[in-house]
């Protein structure tokens, strides 16, 4: 009977480890790839070694606190090119666990800081525009064809009930701020029409994000591109195949297949 307890808390011991170091390991699983001096290809490595990982929605909602969570089991669309970029810088400029935490807080909330639920860059226009200030990227749409993006962004404090962290009033106004913010600003797009067009001009490692038609919502999905010849192909978690994926057909070929997609946006990593 002594004998079957010490067994039942050495694997539970065992257990609590594994939960605690395998993000640790797979971190350092990833830091083993080839490097690159290109940006762009380290990105694009550390997203093909997610192909296959299980597609899981929300990952950064529930928490009680706002927490920084890191997570390689189970990606969303934004959470897969969040770690890709993350790992990435990781691996060029600080190839520790910390140092892949600290960018992924700097590409998660604004400036860098985990101040509530409203710190966190939840609209991937403002994502964009905050990674763009400090440098870490640059949104290039309007150099590769795109056309003036205008819309009113307010999904968010319009639809309060789907986000159980704005039942506060504080949260729900600090959201609203933040979207008459985004607002204030100017953007540019590539239209459903003109994709095909702007695929020679995209790099591996670029960032795409697909403007919605639905009302008050910037984007409904992103991922990261990897070029076949002078076509490009999508790398990103997948609802509908329910694991991260490469696209079977080329860039506008998938925008054209989803009706809520509009065009799109486009981003590029800079080499510091």
């Amino acid at each position: 009977m002594i004998r079957i307890i010490v067994l039942l808390v050495l694997m539970l011991a065992s257990t609590c480890t594994f939960a605690q170091t395998s993000p640790q390991k797979t971190f350092g699983q990833k830091m083993e790839l080839p490097d690159s001096r290109d940006i762009g290809t380290q990105v694009l490595r550390m997203s093909e070694s997610f192909l296959g990982t299980p597609y899981v929605a929300g990952t950064l909602e529930g928490n009680p606190t706002e927490r920084l969570v890191c997570k390689f089991d189970g990606l969303d669309c934004t959470t897969l090119v969040e770690s890709s970029i993350a790992l990435a810088i990781s691996k060029t400029e600080n190839p520790s666990y910390e140092g892949y935490k600290n960018e992924l807080t700097k590409l998660r909330y604004r400036e860098g800081n985990i101040d509530g639920y409203a710190s966190r860059l939840h609209y991937i226009l403002d994502w964009l525009y905050e990674n763009q200030k400090r440098g870490r990227l640059e949104d290039i749409t309007a150099k590769v064809g795109g056309v003036p993006f205008k819309k009113e962004i307010n999904f968010m404090s319009n639809h309060a009930n789907l986000y159980p962290a704005m039942a506060e009033t504080e949260v729900w106004e600090k959201i609203r701020e933040q979207e008459n913010i985004i607002n204030s600003r100017e953007y540019s797009y590539i239209p459903k029409a003109g994709i095909q067009k702007t695929e020679p001009m995209l790099h591996d490692g670029d960032i795409v994000a697909f403007t919605s038609s639905v009302e008050g919502l910037d984007v409904n999905h992103m991922g990261i591109i990897t070029k076949v010849g002078s076509r490009a192909y999508l790398i990103h978690a997948s609802l509908t195949g329910k694991k991260v994926i490469m696209s079977n057909v080329p860039l506008a070929e998938y925008v054209a297949s989803v009706p809520k997609h509009t065009g799109m946006i486009v981003a590029r990593l800079n080499d510091n």
